[in-house]
């Protein structure tokens, strides 16, 4: 009976159809699986940023640094990594060729993806049920380095991918192996190969053979596991004179450093292991010193790296036993020149940052380029000066009646400045003593009243600016309060009696400095003037503005005015003329008004950041010293000679050397709370301040800052030829009082009349003879004197705090 297809039993489907079905959806699930992929991955594309391949190098995160005048490497900034850009051509081949061998090795062949090595990861990982073997390539790594991030997820492997089709279409496979050795991780904070070398070897990467190239090409695949070393604790018993020290940032969660590892720092420090700065601040509890042991872990992966390199013929037979069978040998590389103090990178940081911010970065932007932008940048510090005045102010011999505070600083406390005038560099700079390491309070920018060595550059400045001589005449005595109802009183109550500003000055006299103040703004040669004791026609604010005017012109930045607080405030006699400010001034500042003086009467501010270049070598800043004539070459010499006198003759004894003209002036102010002395040579200017943090009364006076100034200069000066201060035309000489003085042509002594007077026959006089020019100006004597009586009684208010107290 034959069957027909009506015949064929209901609900039955061939075997054949079934499975033409289950093709089709099949086939239809991975259309539309793929069609999904596809929208997914080019979803991942377009939301990618656009890169720029060729501009890899501004990607790359380096570290900047500073050096001295001469080129020499004084500090490596580093924050949270240390990076160091090297050229593809001084790198050596073996390193290039090992990082391939073991990491890449088909680099060269494929276009940024390696599919076979793909396969064969994808079957390896399937089989083992993980994920270990990623298959990226060093493109797709580059990729991540500069432009991902180091998460593991599918979508930034598929945006690796993305990439590194990009770089390999912009970039040579030099330029992408330049790239990706100068930024990849080493472990230790260190990223690429130049940082790692000189951070494990204490070499550049040109200078490695290949033992040390293939332990270095093996540590990127899991660097905290292969690094090439790790730390462990010193222990007494440890050879310590031929142990590799690292020191360790302590935290808050930190132990504090125990008397025994005190004591291993201090013989570390006598063996030379760490310096004088690193033992305070390990003394400091800000570190602590371990000890470097070689990590045999990473020796494993360093035979494995030559057993590649051997199997792919990149090395000969012999080369490949050699490299196994050399002893490695950890040699920690500094970042920073030992023997000196931070203080002054410090500053150029700080200073970097402004400069920065003025060519348009945001502050944040200016930190970031400041450690990650690779800048080289140069200063004008003189690296024996510098440890020169870095190892006197340690001394403390210096600081008698010293102490700890509370928080373990030792006190007193010091900071000195040294600058050329002629150039207007910063050769050194020291904030404190005994105290060490970064964000710490650098004394050297903290303003401290000046006490009298304010006077200079404020009082006889100015005055000298308003026609004032060396020869004029006025009385140091005690002024009589019922005139002017406050009354200055002079250190030890001495005082001279009649005599010439030269005088004052040399003797510090502060009721001289008071009156010479007043008169800046007075009509020296008016009849009112000349035949008082005190001149009787002047104006207060006038006076006071034109010292203020003065110290803002020569760098003085902290000078407190009526605007910024009208009830409390430095626009007054007693501030401006014996030092008592709100605020003060700082030893940066004060050293940088007296270049004025040393410098023929031009002002420029110092400088601590001559020169910054781009990583790619652009000069990127040049400095350029504006100088400002402040006053003539005649008054800065004339001013000069007066304070040669001081160091001669006056209050600045224990400044004076052999082998050097000085010039200088001391400070002290109330209750000896601050000592100075700033000064200076045909040479360099220099300040000194000595001070407790929280204003205690110290021990001493004046004349030891002095004294420490001249240990500080005579030092620096001790291979200098002998200078003196040049005398410049326009200058002549007169005997005034005796004594033979010095004048600019066209300037004569004022009030020479006064000569012999004597306070109650003086006041005699003017009692009993009124001139016509008295009489004619009565109203405006009037004004002036109930001005004057508000003056000292505000002045009598400030005068707990700016007494002069020279020894």
């Amino acid at each position: 009976m034959k069957y027909s297809k009506n015949n064929k039993p209901r609900g039955m489907i061939k075997l054949s159809s079934v499975l033409k079905i289950l093709i089709l959806i099949v086939v239809a699930a991975i259309i539309i699986l793929g069609s999904m992929a596809t929208a997914i991955v080019l979803g991942i594309f377009k939301k990618a940023p656009v890169i720029d391949p060729s501009e890899y190098r501004s990607q790359l995160s380096e570290t900047s640094r500073i050096y001295t005048n001469d080129g020499k490497l004084i500090e490596t900034l580093v924050s949270d990594e240390f990076s160091e850009f090297v050229p593809y051509e001084d790198i050596p081949k073996n390193l290039v060729n090992a990082i391939v061998a073991i990491e890449d090795e088909r680099f060269f062949e494929h276009s940024g993806v390696d599919y076979k090595r793909v396969v064969g990861a994808l079957i390896h990982d399937l089989k083992t049920r993980s994920f270990d073997q990623g298959a990226s390539t060093i493109t797709m790594q580059l990729a991540k380095n500069l432009y991902t991030s180091f998460s593991k997820s599918v979508v930034r492997k598929i945006t690796d991918v993305y990439y590194s089709y990009q770089i390999e279409e912009d970039l040579t496979k030099e330029q992408i192996l330049e790239a990706y050795l100068n930024s990849a991780g080493f472990s230790k904070g260190t990223v690429g190969v130049q940082a790692a070398a000189k951070t494990f070897f204490n070499k550049n990467v040109s200078e490695l053979d290949l033992a040390e190239c293939a332990l270095l090409a093996g540590v990127t695949n899991l660097p905290e596991k292969y690094t090439p070393y790790n730390t462990q604790e010193i222990s007494p018993e440890d050879d310590l004179g031929n142990i590799e020290v690292v020191l360790l940032p302590k935290n808050e969660n930190s132990k504090p450093n125990s008397d025994e590892i005190i004591e291993i720092a201090k013989s570390l420090n006598e063996l030379g292991q760490i310096d004088n700065f690193d033992l305070i601040q390990i003394q400091n509890d800000l570190m602590v010193p371990v000890k470097a042991v070689f990590n045999k872990t990473s020796q494993e992966r360093q035979k494995l790296v030559l057993k590649k390199m051997h199997e792919q013929n990149l090395i000969t037979n012999e080369e490949y036993e050699n490299a196994l069978n050399e002893k490695i040998d950890i040699n920690i590389g500094s970042r920073k020149e030992s023997g000196i103090s931070s203080f002054y990178t410090d500053v150029v940081q700080k200073n970097t940052i402004k400069i920065l911010m003025n060519s348009g970065y945001t502050k944040e932007e200016a930190t970031s380029k400041l450690f990650n932008g690779g800048l080289k940048i140069y200063t004008p510090m003189d690296i024996d000066i510098q440890r020169t005045l870095e190892q006197v102010v340690s001394n403390p011999k210096y600081y008698y009646g010293g102490f700890t505070d509370k928080n373990g600083v030792i006190q007193p406390q010091v900071a000195s400045v040294i600058i050329d005038q002629k150039t207007h560099e910063v050769k050194a700079l020291v904030g404190g003593r005994n105290v060490s390491g970064g964000r710490l309070l650098n004394r050297a920018l903290v303003p401290r009243q000046p006490g009298s060595s304010i006077k200079p550059i404020s009082v006889y400045l100015t005055a000298f600016n308003n026609g004032a001589t060396a020869g004029d005449v006025y009385l140091d005595s005690k002024m009589p309060e019922k005139i002017f109802g406050y009354s200055p009183r002079n250190s030890g109550n001495y005082y001279q009696g009649w005599t010439t500003i030269r005088n004052l000055l040399r003797q510090s006299s502060n009721v001289g400095a008071f009156q010479v103040a007043r008169d800046i703004s007075a009509d020296k040669d008016a009849k009112a003037n000349k035949n008082s004791t005190y001149s009787k026609v002047y104006n207060d604010e006038e006076s006071i503005n034109k010292m203020v005017d003065t110290l803002k012109s020569i760098g003085v930045s902290t000078i407190v005015e009526k605007k910024d607080n009208p009830t409390w405030n430095d626009m007054d006699y007693s501030p401006l003329t014996l030092g008592g400010m709100s605020y003060g001034i700082s030893p940066f500042e004060m050293a940088g008004a007296f270049t004025t003086l040393a410098n023929e009467g031009k002002y420029a501010n110092p400088y601590v950041v001559s020169k910054i270049e781009s990583n790619t070598g652009e000069v990127i800043y040049q400095v350029d010293p504006k100088e400002e004539e402040i006053t003539t070459p005649q008054n800065a010499y004339i001013l000069t000679d007066m304070l040669r006198d001081v160091v001669k003759r006056g209050t600045g004894r224990n400044a004076s050397f052999a082998g050097q003209d000085i010039a200088g002036k001391t400070g002290t102010t109330n209750d000896k709370k601050d000592v100075w002395f700033v000064g200076y040579t045909p040479y360099y200017t220099c300040s000194v301040w000595i001070g407790n943090d929280k204003n205690q009364k110290l021990s001493f006076g004046s004349t030891q800052s002095a004294y420490l100034w001249k240990q500080i200069m005579r030092a620096v000066h001790e291979d200098l030829d002998k200078k003196e201060f040049e005398e410049p035309n326009g200058i002549y000489t007169k005997y005034v009082n005796g004594r033979r003085e010095l004048f600019a042509d066209g300037t004569k002594p004022h009030y020479t009349n006064k000569m012999g007077w004597y306070k109650d026959s003086q006041e005699k006089k003017s009692e009993d003879k009124k001139d016509d020019n008295d009489k004619n100006n009565d109203n405006e004597k009037k004004s002036s004197n109930e001005n004057e009586s508000k003056t000292r009684k505000k002045s009598s208010s400030k005068s707990i705090i700016t007494d002069e107290n020279e020894e």
